[in-house]
């Protein structure tokens, strides 16, 4: 048997292993017949050539001038092609014991291969690929070869002198021998039933069956082996052979939703099979059912029945968990196993607990991409924290929604469109201040929170279910949703009545009077709308010379005791020099106050319904001011566009253009006013160090500030045409009416309350939740 230079047996043991796959593969290498020096190497040569494996690819090919990727493409071509070679002791013949390890071998470089696609590029497992073909199907045919298995078993063997931690780099500890309760526990399986279940990080995952049906245990098994050159790293052998006294909890009186492991070693973990995909498989095949997204972003709908369905469960497996007195500190997708019982309901158990090697420092990389669902903590410090699993479920409720995560790990825009208390609870939730998770949320510390969690998430996600603006449109809907009110009071109505239901606290009892308050506005503002759009389309019908039987206009001149030709009552408070009918001369004023009308209809109702930058009064006097400002200047849009449509119609026509000057420069002030609170209440959350907001510019929000120069630009014509025409020095009423009506459905109507709407409420809400939780976080610091 060849070896190495003395004292460097290990990578002389690699380079005789290398020198004979280059002949394998026809690039030269060690003469004679193929496979000979490996025929007679132990169990111990193999280890150790294994361990000398470079973990880095491009050490790989500076070492031995060849791509992994490339040896294992063709290597792959041997393997395959090696069944038309001659029988055994002819030139070219490998004895089958040897190719088992050189299959496993290969199966080795194909796991590296698969762990770097998955840590440095984010690939999902499923789409990895090698010599031409998904990794996993080469890793299954690998795995079903009877000789591979045999060497994979000879390798992990707790039983043999030299175990599998026992190599270079490995502590002292790895050397130790295997528990009985090991031993009898690897006895116990019958190995010639392994089979390749799935690619791990630094693992090959293998599923198998008991060699004798054991009580009280299922027949089937998984068996997670680590990559043999990971065993070089101590932190990996040492939380391998520990997984079971940290994690296995095989006293547990209650089922847990954490998979029971059976035994650990130096090089693998035992534990139970769980049928099903992981979340990340569901949520990928959950996502290509799913229509195309919308080409704006923001109006992505959020998966409701998803949340409902997994989200639920995901919250149920944790307050399991909790009760049972454990954490999982990597709670991600490819951790969770998501099982379809016979109920049609879903159960969602957990593998893998305990910080990941990736955070751990042991190993480099960026976890499947899988990194945005570390809590910030776990990330920095490489252990475990009480709080991380809170973190980590915010974040996979955001996956579960079907909504991409923020780069910056802020809360999406479209939950502050869809529901401001499901983004309360995510920017609750993922806080990177573990100290500020649950500031908001009304949780009791002393009890379990999962379960108060839950009851939580339920509420919002049936609020959320009464909305409906998330769900995919219909032709139809969408035109519908042109309309000036698009259901607003309506939904407002419906999502009163389950919170109505859902009281339970003083918080609870708050979001319900300030959901009752938002409602009675959209309801005041509804009825005075579209009572005024009446009577400017009665008023019109009248210079027409239309009627129509009026039967409220009746009862109003009897209740007044006024008698006489037309709609007395309401004609008495018109002016003397305001002639009805006069189609011509009245045009201006109806077409002006129509369509200001109706724009002023969509923008409340589609926009400014349901803000409120008052969920938690500040008690700085400035950010008070600002906070009262702005919410008087919202709710004053519910009233005052009545007025500016009334008093013209009603009074004087002549006045349409001071209306319309003063509605123009009443929403300037308003916009203005919001701003002035969203952009100090954002300066102020970000100055307090709150990662709910983002540190850069807030593009939903820009939307707004957008509308500034716009009104401006618009006021300038106003205020001089409009003057022009009160002091009676320009006459051409209609053309200037005409340019009004144009900006109110031709701009205003379309994009400021139409297009701009989800934008607006993004930004304003982010901004309203910041301001809560800045009062919360005061609060918590007296």
């Amino acid at each position: 048997m060849t070896r190495g230079r003395q004292g460097d047996t290990t990578r002389g043991s690699l380079d005789h292993l290398t020198g004979v796959v280059r002949g394998l593969t026809g690039r030269g290498g060690t003469p004679g017949r193929r496979g000979a020096g490996l025929d007679g190497w132990r169990v111990q040569d193999w280890h150790a050539a294994l361990l000398d494996v470079p973990l880095d690819e491009r050490a790989y090919a500076d070492r031995f001038q060849v791509t992994r990727e490339r040896e294992i493409e063709l290597l792959w071509a041997w393997w395959t092609g090696r069944a038309d070679t001659v029988a055994v002791g002819e030139a070219g013949a490998v004895e089958p014991r040897t190719a088992g390890y050189l299959g496993y071998y290969l199966l080795t470089l194909v796991a590296m291969h698969s762990s770097d696609r998955m840590r440095f590029h984010g690939d999902a497992p499923w789409d990895v690929a090698v010599a031409g073909r998904p990794a996993a199907d080469v890793s299954r045919a690998l795995v079903a070869d009877p000789d591979v298995r045999r060497a994979l078993a000879a390798l992990h063997d707790p039983g043999r002198a030299d175990g599998p931690g026992s190599g270079s780099g490995s502590d002292a500890a790895g050397a130790d021998a295997a528990s009985t309760g090991t031993l009898s526990e690897w006895a116990a399986l019958d190995l010639t039933s392994l089979e390749f279940y799935r690619p791990g990080t630094t693992s090959i995952i293998l599923t198998g069956r008991l060699a004798q049906p054991s009580r009280g245990r299922t027949a089937a098994f998984v068996l997670k082996c680590v990559i043999h050159p990971y065993l070089t790293i101590p932190a990996i052998v040492a939380g391998t052979r520990g997984y079971l006294a940290e994690h296995g909890r095989p006293d547990a009186d209650e089922p847990s939703p954490a998979v029971p492991v059976w035994a650990s070693h130096d090089s693998w973990i035992l534990m139970d099979l769980v049928r099903g995909r992981t979340m990340g498989e569901y949520l990928a095949r959950r996502a290509a059912e799913q229509p195309p997204p919308p080409a704006r972003e923001i109006l992505r709908p959020v998966d409701t029945p998803a949340l409902r369905e997994l989200g639920g469960a995901l919250l149920s497996a944790l307050a399991d968990l909790e009760r049972d007195g454990r954490r999982h500190d990597d709670l991600t997708p490819s951790n969770i196993i998501v099982q379809d019982e016979q109920t049609g309901r879903i159960r969602l158990r957990f593998v893998d607990l305990g910080v990941n090697h990736l955070h751990a420092r042991s190993i480099t990389g960026q976890g499947q991409g899988e990194e945005v669902f570390a809590a910030p903590e776990v990330r920095r410090d490489g252990v475990g924290h009480p709080l991380a699993d809170l973190y980590s479920l915010g974040a996979l409720l955001v996956a579960i929604a079907g909504i991409p995560h923020n780069p910056d790990g802020t809360v999406p825009d479209q939950f502050y469109v869809a529901s401001v208390g499901l983004a309360r609870l995510l920017e609750d939730l993922t806080d990177a201040d573990p100290r500020r998770r649950l500031l908001v949320t009304p949780v009791d510390p002393t009890a379990p929170r999962f379960e108060q969690i839950g009851r939580v998430f339920g509420d919002e996600v049936a609020i959320l279910e009464q909305d409906g603006r998330e769900r995919p449109r219909s032709a139809w809907q969408r035109l519908r949703d042109l309309s000036p009110g698009a259901g607003t009071v309506a939904r407002q109505r419906r999502m009163l009545q389950v919170r109505t239901r859902q009281v339970r606290d003083a918080t609870g009892a708050a979001h319900l009077r300030q959901a009752r308050r938002l409602q009675r506005w959209a309801w005041l503002f509804a009825v005075l709308v579209w009572s005024a759009t009446a009577l400017v389309v009665t008023w019109w019908s009248r210079d027409l010379g239309l009627s129509w039987q009026a039967k409220w206009f009746e009862m109003a001149d009897e209740v007044f005791g006024r008698s006489g030709a037309g709609l007395v009552f309401l004609d008495d408070v018109r002016a003397d020099d305001y002639p009805i009918p006069d189609p011509w001369g009245n045009l201006p004023v109806r077409l002006v106050t129509l369509t200001f009308a109706l724009v002023s209809a969509r923008l409340y109702l589609n926009v400014f319904a349901e803000l409120s930058t008052v969920w938690a009064v500040p008690t700085g006097r400035g950010a008070r001011l600002r906070a009262v400002t702005a919410e008087v200047g919202l709710r004053s849009l519910a009233v005052l566009p009545v007025v500016y449509v009334v008093l013209p119609t009603l009074v004087q026509r002549d006045w349409w253009p001071l209306g319309t000057l003063v509605g123009h420069v009443t929403f300037a002030v308003v916009v203005q006013a919001c701003l002035w609170f969203a952009w100090d209440t954002n300066a102020r959350a970000r100055a307090a160090g709150l990662t709910s907001v983002p540190r850069g510019e807030i593009a939903t929000l820009g939307r707004l500030a957008a509308w500034q120069p716009t009104v401006a630009v618009y006021l300038v014509p106003i205020i001089g045409i409009g003057t022009l025409l009160s002091l009676g020095l320009v006459q051409d009423e209609l053309v200037y009416a005409s340019f009004v009506a144009l900006i109110n459905l031709g701009i205003f109507y379309p994009k400021s309350a139409g297009t701009d709407a989800p934008y607006i409420r993004a930004g304003m809400n982010r901004a309203a939740l910041a301001a809560e939780r800045l009062e919360h976080l005061r609060r918590m610091r007296e």
